[in-house]
């Protein structure tokens, strides 16, 4: 069938409309540095424009026109944001296979929306249909948003990490989240904003649908719709599974189901660790070792590690340290694996550590440790439990034989670190009793992690109460009194042998401790002993060995090691090269690195001499 002139000049410019739209994109991550040769884009050339041109012909609108915007606007949300946001924080290129799943899926949200919208405004109830397609623009551009306001946060991308945290992070952090990184007010415009982009989406639409319906539909026409909506939600299914957001996202769920794996295959691990109990110290010093697990704290903001710090908010371990009273051991050059608290706490209480290629899910625990070595174990916690999974700490605290949580759901704890101690009191001071306990710490919002008897260094007018330096000080100020409680209890009544204080990482006080924008206090931790005169006497080489390491550097994916050492509890799980307690500790900073193996701790500036 020969076309008449104006069809001829409908389908010139449908044509050049779709060549426009997909030349523009190409010249685009070619700008941005991305080599898109035409092996990626020759292939898919011909369907891209046949589809562009076949949707303009279905719904007799010109891809640029105003009405069909939103749409537009979601299609280069989905194409455009990843590879541009990666270039800025790499200054180098994605890869380009990505990118051109990234293409398709734009370019078919575009078509997808453009003839669902032409269908549904030929069905009538065209305001509901409008308002329905508002709020379809705001959730597809949802995943673009996140990302851009992260970049505007951090000037970073998202990466598996901080989309990790993402996952992980429950209501309550969430707000913490926005309350301390974007503000009240920020917040409350960026929400305006979202209403506004709504509304004016609907106006769009409405538009939309004038022109739509103003237009008889041919059979022809119609059926072109159906082929476009089919083909468009083939090309999601097949290509959304394998954009650069997408391969982000399955990263973290392998995770998280690996994860999960470790309760699965625990039991074969337990009963695979032979440990000789008749020399563990539980035999020969029987009694009580707890470990402290610290949040976000930072030894150089500890006037105990840095007597330059202008607040004196380490009263007690200094006096402890500066006294020398026997038994307390400070360690200076204490690092951990990485700057986020699961990541570092799945290998700081297993056998996984950056240096030996373990899995979390293949390893034994301290747990697993300390029961094989004759106590029994016992796990509180002022930390909730995160998100929609357990994370890898909650696996390890389900195995010991008695856990608890302050506030036993999947919330974000609000309350003082002080609320453990009655669960102390459980506790047999007769028995043997392996005790974890982890504390809320310095998680911002700081000045949340302590009563108000506790604000004695006091936040001037131009900083902010919740991230300032004084709120942060007066959190390690109350850290530093709850473990004196801790430590003046077991002492007196739970028959105290051992006590481990670390953090699970450092704080920058500026930026938390996001790991997209890494500085070296964000893995600067405190990590201290205490070891009773009866441990002295019943171990004297590991005693020993822990005075003479004192400043050696050592990262806190070591410690099950190291614990396996305190306890005197080797076993075919166990590397005494990775035991601080052992003079075989093999590891110098020449070794050592953080960040799960990207920097290395020679490249810390303001690391101090080894000895």
């Amino acid at each position: 069938m020969l076309m008449n002139t104006a069809q001829q000049d409908a389908l010139i410019r449908r044509l050049a409309a779709a060549a426009s739209y997909f030349c523009c994109l190409i010249a685009f991550y070619i700008d941005i540095g991305q080599d898109m040769g035409a092996k990626y884009f020759m292939p898919i050339l011909l369907p891209v424009i046949t589809a562009l041109v076949l949707m303009q012909y279905a719904t007799r609108l010109s891809i640029f026109c105003r009405a069909a915007l939103p749409n537009l606007i979601t299609s280069l949300g989905w194409s455009m944001t990843f590879p541009l946001l990666y270039t800025w924080t790499y200054n180098t290129g994605w890869y380009q296979s990505k990118i051109c799943f990234d293409f398709v899926v734009g370019v078919a949200a575009f078509i997808l929306m453009m003839s669902l919208e032409s269908v549904l405004a030929r069905l009538g109830h065209i305001k509901i249909s409008s308002l329905f397609m508002a709020l379809l623009n705001f959730a597809g551009l949802a995943i673009p948003f996140i990302q851009w306001v992260y970049y505007c946060l951090f000037w970073h991308c998202l990466t598996p990490a901080s989309l990790m945290a993402l996952y992980l992070t429950n209501y309550n952090e969430s707000i913490d989240f926005i309350q301390s990184n974007l503000g009240v007010l920020p917040t409350l415009l960026i929400l305006a904003g979202f209403g506004l982009f709504i509304y004016l989406c609907y106006r769009a639409h409405l538009h939309f649908a004038r022109l739509t319906i103003d237009e008889d539909a041919s059979a022809a026409r119609l059926t072109t719709l159906g082929l476009l909506v089919f083909c468009s939600l083939w090309a999601h299914s097949f290509y959304l599974p394998q954009t650069s957001f997408a391969e982000l996202w399955n990263d973290v769920t392998t995770y998280v189901e690996q994860t999960q794996e470790y309760s699965t295959g625990h039991d074969e691990r337990f009963d695979s660790l032979i440990i000789d109990d008749r020399n563990t110290l539980a035999a020969k010093a029987p009694g009580t070792v707890i470990v402290i697990i610290g949040e976000s704290a930072s030894r150089n903001y500890m006037q105990a590690y840095t007597p330059s710090f202008p607040y004196a908010d380490t009263p007690w371990l200094s006096e402890k340290l500066s006294s020398g009273e026997p038994g307390f051991i400070n360690f200076t050059n204490a690092y951990s694996s990485w700057s986020q608290t699961v990541p570092v706490l799945q290998r700081a209480l297993t056998e996984q550590s950056q240096y030996n290629g373990k899995e979390f899910f293949e390893s034994a625990s301290i747990v697993d440790v300390a029961k094989k070595s004759g106590y029994e174990t016992w796990w509180f916690s002022n930390q909730g439990r995160y998100g929609q999974y357990d994370s890898a700490i909650t696996l390890v605290a389900k195995t010991a034989d008695h856990a608890a949580w302050t506030d036993d759901s999947y919330t974000f704890s609000d309350k003082y670190d002080e609320s453990l101690l009655p669960y102390l009191s459980q506790l047999d001071p007769s028995k043997n009793n392996f005790v974890v306990l982890h504390i809320m710490g310095s998680h911002i919002y700081y000045n949340n992690r302590y009563p108000g008897t506790f604000n004695k260094f006091q936040t001037t007018e131009e900083d902010s109460s919740a991230t300032s330096t004084p709120s942060y000080a007066n959190s390690i100020l109350y850290t530093d009194y709850v473990v004196s409680q801790i430590f003046d209890y077991a002492q007196k009544h739970l028959n105290l042998q051992a006590m481990v204080y670390f953090s699970d990482h450092g704080e920058n006080l500026e930026i938390s401790h996001n790991p997209d924008v890494f500085s070296f206090d964000m893995v600067r931790i405190p990590f201290w002993m205490y070891l009773s005169p009866a441990y002295h006497e019943a171990m004297p080489r590991h005693t020993q060995a822990l005075y003479d390491h004192q400043h050696r550097y050592f990262t806190n994916d070591m410690l099950y090691d190291t614990i396996c050492g305190l306890l005197n509890a080797p076993s075919s799980r166990y590397n005494p090269e990775q035991d601080f307690a052992s003079f075989t500790y093999s590891f110098t900073r020449n070794d050592l690195t953080t960040m799960l193996g990207q920097r290395k701790l020679t490249e810390d500036a303001d690391g101090g001499p080894e000895e």
